[in-house]
């Protein structure tokens, strides 16, 4: 944020920094909470896939059939069959 008022002219500098601070706090308050929630999203989604992969190491190593696991664990049969070449 503070890199876009560096780069705004002069004038236009000096109106956004006259504001109330609590406009720029709250979209700054605004703006962290939303990344808190992006990134929350994110790893999740992330550790649900690590954690599918985790299982289909296992199953493959059990000697279950690539089908099965893909439904198992929703990963693809291309991505299954990566992690058994590992």
């Amino acid at each position: 944020m503070m890199e876009k008022i560096e780069n705004l002219p002069e004038e236009e500098k000096e109106m956004v920094l006259h504001l109330p601070n609590s406009y720029f706090e709250k979209g700054l308050e605004e703006g962290k909470q939303e990344g808190k929630r992006e990134g929350i999203a994110e790893g999740r989604k992330e550790g649900i896939q690590k954690r599918n992969q985790e299982v289909a190491l296992k199953m493959i190593a059990r000697g279950m059939p690539i089908n099965e696991i893909a439904e198992i664990t929703e990963l693809s049969k291309e991505e299954i069959k990566n992690l058994a070449d590992k």
